[in-house]
């Protein structure tokens, strides 16, 4: 009896060893799984193959995984059922991108996003090449993508970059995007059309395809959210029926902007800017921003309303509004 029982709990206890989850693991960089896969460009396909002598596209997804200590299951549809589920707006370099109705119903196909659109994978016909994601053979066979590396970000914004918090919870969060090259483009001026998209997805408004602005075409990629953003009283045009959304966008019109958006009570303040006078017309929006320490200003005590503003700028703005 007693050594039956020894033989079930020692049998269990092997069980549990043997199917205790996989963890992910956070060494690797997107840019070292890139790499690593791009070693095996042209290694031709074998059905069931994991090796560098031959891959299928689950077995080759698998072995990269598994040389930067990721354990993923075997095969393209159970692969499908572990990660974290990435928009498509979002993807970043090392992300596992994943296909439908190739050869079978249900996901067939997988491989990994390399950036600007593109992904290398281990096909039939070429063996491991470079494909685009969205368009050509596999355009409608896109049904997902999935997150393994938990240090998968941006590759020009650094942990110790001054506004990485903030990028990085705006980027968790859905709201901000890189650009199609993986990075995020943190010192570029930020335009009139990625604020009112930032801003919108912020508050979850709702898209809209009521058209106000004759430069903003149905076709433009913010489109929607120009709209919802006008609608809800955040952003105007100008005179002639325009709204230039591809122009960059002032720090004081995007106090302008966030004021509006969350409704600062004025505070009093100690702070004072020297180039913020009280007959400037965004002088109340710079300074709800100011008393609630959404904009600090510079350390000569300026605003500098006229500037543009930067990416990482607006994410701090945007950041510490919703915060």
């Amino acid at each position: 009896m007693g050594r039956k029982f020894f033989s079930v709990v020692l049998a269990s206890l092997l069980v549990m060893t043997i199917f205790v989850p996989h963890t992910y693991a956070a060494s690797a960089s997107g840019d070292e799984v890139i790499q690593l896969a791009k070693k095996h460009l042209g290694t031709p396909y074998e059905w069931s193959g994991e090796s560098p002598d031959g891959f299928d596209c689950s077995g080759f997804t698998y072995y990269v995984m598994e040389k930067v200590g990721i354990n993923l299951s075997r095969g393209s549809y159970d692969q499908y059922k572990q990660g974290t589920s990435i928009a498509a707006s979002n993807l970043q370099k090392g992300d596992l991108v994943f296909f439908s109705g190739t050869h079978k119903k249900g996901i067939s196909h997988v491989g990994f996003y390399i950036g600007d659109g593109k992904m290398i994978s281990a096909t039939k016909s070429r063996g491991v090449a470079v494909d685009p994601v969205f368009s050509g053979y596999w355009g409608d066979k896109y049904t997902g993508a999935k997150r393994f590396l938990d240090n998968s970000f941006f590759s020009d914004v650094s942990t110790d970059y001054w506004a990485y918090d903030e990028i990085k919870h705006l980027n968790d969060e859905g709201i901000i995007n890189g650009l199609t090259d993986g990075s995020f483009g943190p010192t570029d001026n930020v335009t009139r059309a990625q604020v009112a998209k930032m801003v919108s997805k912020s508050l979850n408004l709702n898209s809209s395809s009521s058209s106000h602005f004759k430069d903003v075409s149905s076709s433009h990629w913010a489109y929607g959210y120009i709209n919802a953003a006008v609608e809800a009283g955040l952003v105007n045009g100008y005179g002639n029926s325009t709204f230039k959304p591809d122009e960059d966008i002032t720090r004081s019109e995007i106090a302008a902007i966030v004021n509006r958006a969350f409704e600062f009570s004025s505070k009093n303040s100690s702070k004072h800017f020297k180039d913020v006078k009280s007959s400037h017309w965004a002088y109340d929006d710079v300074y709800a921003l100011a008393s609630n320490s959404i904009a600090t200003g510079y350390n000569d005590n300026t605003f500098r309303p006229n500037e543009e503003a930067t990416r990482a700028e607006f994410s701090a703005f945007l950041h510490r509004a919703l915060d």
